[in-house]
Parts: structure tokens; C-alpha cells; sequence
């Protein structure tokens, strides 16, 4: 069964508020943001604008913070009985669902909570588990949509071919401007297609490319970490040591050494 250990509804905080977690937390976490929100999760940042709900899994390091003047939210930490099922339900973590009716799903919340601390112990824990089932199939329904949008857009064949050019040659130098041209959009709304359609932002896919280009020169030539770190696109070693072990969790020369053993 879904068991919910603490949770809030309609909570605000002042604009000064911000919710960091380094190591993540021991459970699920569940968030209907009400006003816009600024989120990085696992290094991946985006925005969240009010009515989406964010799913956090356990152990992901994650902050957040409210954009405007305050920052308020229905929220939801609970344990679930096949984590690694849960994963793989079609509901999307660690980016922003649109929701199409926000006031259903914080009914549920509030319904939840209620369940949690007033309701007699009879029928307490099966009531609960319901009302989570119920609130995830319609998160399931709002992926779906969020899907299909997605498949039915002009330009997410265009991003495609773009994606794919990018990753045969991420050590040039790229600008949302230098992308968003030939396609007749603006910088701005380039980089919000970006991510909706990859669920990850146009810069964090850019370094990603590069390490991983970096890891096939480490593992298949002789080359020197300076010159790979040249060829991978980078002006400064250090800046590319440091974005190596970030995301590779290790040095390049360890990384290296780990295919000569």
C-alpha cells in the first residue's frame, strides 16, 4: 500500500523561501507547486509553472524555490510498496506535469491528509492507498497528453535532427539565438521546446554531449586529458575536470585507467 508519512495543503512561505536537499530523502516526494517555481533535481534545472505537479524519487538530490513574491504549494512525502514498479508506470519524475485540472488533484491531497490525521483507524490505510491510486492515474492521464502533445508538435521532428547534430559535434559552440534562427522562433521559446521535448535543458544536454565525447577519446585514443579537454570543447582544464567528475562521478585519468586494468 501507498503510505503517506507527512504532507501539506496550500502551504505558503515568503519569497525568500528555498528547500535544498544535497543527499535527497528517504522517500517519495510529491509537489503541486501554486505559483511559478524554480527546481534543480539531480543537476537538471527547469521551471514549473503553477498547477504542475514535480515527482521526487528517494535519495535524489534536489532544491526548489518560488519565483515571485511567495511561494506556496499542496505537498505530499509517502512510501510505496514496489518502488521500482512505481518507476515504471508511465508517470514522469524529476520534471514538470502539467496538470489540466489542478483542483482535483489537491482535493486529493487535502483528502489524503484528512484521511492521515482525522479520520477513524477502521478503514484508514486502505482509504489512503485509494485516493493515491486514484491521484496517480490521473497523473498517468496528464503524461499521456503531455506525450501526445509532444509527438503532434511542427518542430519536435526538427529538434530531433537538431539533437542528433548537436551530440556528432557538441565541442562547437552553440546559443539558444544560433539555434532558434532557422527555425523562426526566439531563443526563448527555443530552449522551453527543448526541454519539454528531451526533459532536460538545452545547456545540461550540451555538457552532457561533451563528457560523453570526452569518454569515447579517453577510452579509444592516446590522446593527452589537456588536448581531450580541448577537443571536447573546453577552454579551461579545469572547468573540464570539474564538469567530468560531476557527471561521470570520477577523474578522467581514473576514468581512463578503469579500461586498462
Amino acid at each position: 500500500m501507498f503510505t503517506c508519512l507527512q504532507g501539506g495543503y496550500n502551504t505558503r512561505h515568503p519569497r525568500t523561501f528555498f528547500n535544498s536537499r544535497p543527499q535527497g530523502s528517504d522517500h517519495f516526494l510529491l509537489l503541486l507547486v501554486r505559483t511559478q517555481t524554480a527546481f534543480c533535481i539531480d543537476g537538471h534545472s527547469f521551471a514549473a509553472e503553477s498547477g504542475s505537479i514535480v515527482l521526487i524519487q528517494p535519495n535524489t538530490p534536489y532544491r526548489y524555490h518560488g519565483t515571485g513574491s511567495e511561494y506556496s504549494d499542496d505537498w505530499l512525502s509517502f512510501l510505496c510498496p514496489d518502488p521500482e514498479a512505481f518507476r515504471n508506470s508511465g508517470i514522469d519524475f524529476h520534471m514538470s506535469i502539467p496538470i489540466g485540472n489542478p483542483d482535483m488533484s489537491s482535493s486529493y491531497i487535502r483528502q489524503i491528509l484528512l484521511e492521515k490525521s482525522c479520520i477513524s483507524e477502521e478503514y484508514r490505510n486502505q482509504n489512503i492507498h485509494m485516493l493515491f491510486c486514484v491521484l496517480f492515474n490521473n497523473l498517468r492521464l496528464a503524461c499521456m497528453k503531455k506525450a501526445r502533445d509532444r509527438l503532434c508538435s511542427p518542430y519536435f521532428s526538427k529538434m530531433q535532427n537538431l539533437r542528433l547534430s548537436l551530440a556528432s559535434e557538441p565541442y562547437r559552440e552553440y546559443t539558444p539565438a544560433l539555434l532558434a534562427g532557422p527555425m523562426g522562433i526566439s531563443a526563448s521559446y527555443f530552449q522551453h521546446l527543448y526541454t519539454e521535448f528531451f526533459h532536460i535543458s538545452l545547456r545540461s544536454d550540451l555538457i552532457r554531449m561533451r563528457i560523453e565525447y570526452a569518454k569515447g577519446l579517453l577510452q579509444n585514443t592516446d590522446m593527452s586529458i589537456e588536448d581531450i579537454a580541448e577537443a571536447s570543447g573546453y577552454s579551461s582544464k579545469i572547468h573540464f575536470y570539474r564538469q567530468f567528475r560531476r557527471i561521470a562521478g570520477t577523474t578522467p585519468s581514473v576514468y581512463r585507467s578503469s579500461f586498462y586494468q
